[in-house]
């Protein structure tokens, strides 16, 4: 192999998502056709978010599919969030969903990213990523809000944080 197309092959290379890019996020939704993305990082072009949504028995089931495309940021003061993990404040989205999708308003986890596999549990999502790890994100709720945390090796690898704005009557937070 000459040293030109050794060249070329190490810069598509670097220059192609990583295939195990994928991160857990929070997805808010209105009951109304409005989704709400929190996010510890910019939306990636061309990522999937894919979604919990309320399912017959009221319970979160999986999973609804939106293109990264489908999001615009949500420059409205009316979103309280945090990313616990940097302190710094997460990335709001916001999208249009078809009525049915959610015809009351509920809460749930989302996976950002090109993961492999999803699977929906009633506390969260487990995915498994393109390197073929498996990852898993829990959704609790506080005093006056929703939290989604992942965990790894014991350390918090996401916490994302959504005020309801007002308080809730059976807070599950450890």
């Amino acid at each position: 192999m000459d040293i030109e197309k050794l060249f070329t092959l190490c810069l598509c290379v670097l220059l192609t998502p990583a295939a195990h890019s994928a991160a857990f996020a929070l997805m808010k939704l209105d009951g109304a056709g409005h989704a709400t993305l929190v996010m510890g990082q910019p939306l990636p072009p061309g990522a999937k978010v894919e979604f919990q949504f309320e399912g017959p028995n009221g319970r979160a089931a999986c999973c609804k599919r939106l293109r990264a495309e489908d999001f615009q940021p949500d420059l409205s003061a009316m979103v309280v969030a945090t990313d616990e993990v940097t302190g710094e404040a997460p990335r709001v989205y916001a999208a249009r969903i078809p009525r049915l999708w959610a015809v009351s308003p509920f809460i749930a986890a989302a996976v950002v990213g090109q993961p492999t596999r999803i699977r929906s549990r009633s506390s969260g999502l487990d995915m498994r990523d393109g390197q073929g790890q498996r990852r898993s994100a829990s959704i609790c709720l506080s005093h006056e809000g929703v939290h989604l945390i992942e965990r790894d090796s014991g350390r918090e690898r996401t916490h994302l944080y959504l005020s309801v704005g007002y308080e809730l009557a059976q807070p599950n937070c450890p």
